[in-house]
């Protein structure tokens, strides 16, 4: 089962980027189709949360385990207020994103498309050039979203989501709104 929604979490991603070149040559990115793209990598960080069995780090020696999804906000393999990461803390010290910890490990998610060892997407070069995103979960870094091994969503403090939240993802006057349901994590582009 969790085969099956990996595969669908990577074709869906896949076809967010794609989308916008195959219909229309070698167009630019949407602002909707962007925002499609960040709505898919926040489920991913939720299911990899939800993945406890292939955790480099076990159950027993880190229960609170999180994956977290950071807005703006940097971490070592992904500097810069332009981007954003996905992380985890699994040798439980307190510091996410090392690169490498002091087991040697990254401390990011696998980048499904490209299969790299991290997972960061620049907002300030490439094909994302230009576009903006912006989010508050709460907490003492508001750009961070964290999920626990039950998929449920986190602020930056490790305070449960109490009310709906939203990310802003604009360019060139545009804007497009997801929205993070409390409790569930439910990830919908509005």
């Amino acid at each position: 089962m969790i085969e099956l929604v990996m595969v669908v979490i990577l074709m869906a991603l896949l076809a967010a980027v794609a989308a916008p070149y195959l219909q229309g040559g070698s167009s630019a990115l949407t602002v909707r189709a962007f925002a499609r793209k960040v709505a898919d990598d926040v489920r991913y960080a939720q299911s990899l949360a939800l993945q406890r069995s292939a955790l480099d780090t076990p159950a027993a020696a880190n229960p609170y385990f999180l994956y977290r999804i950071g807005f703006n906000t940097a971490v070592p393999f992904c500097a810069g207020a332009g981007q954003y990461n996905i992380t985890n803390d699994s040798d439980n010290n307190g510091t996410w994103g090392e690169n490498p910890n002091g087991s040697g490990m990254i401390e990011s998610a696998r980048e499904p498309a490209n299969g790299s060892d991290t997972f960061c997407v620049r907002l300030d070069s490439g094909d994302y050039q230009g576009f903006a995103v912006s989010a508050d979960f709460g907490g003492s870094v508001p750009d961070i979203l964290a999920f626990d091994q039950t998929g449920v969503p986190y602020d930056s403090d490790g305070a449960r989501l109490a009310a709906t939240k939203t990310i802003t993802v604009s360019k060139d006057g545009q804007t497009a709104t997801i929205v993070i349901t409390p409790f569930t994590g439910l990830t919908l582009l509005q």
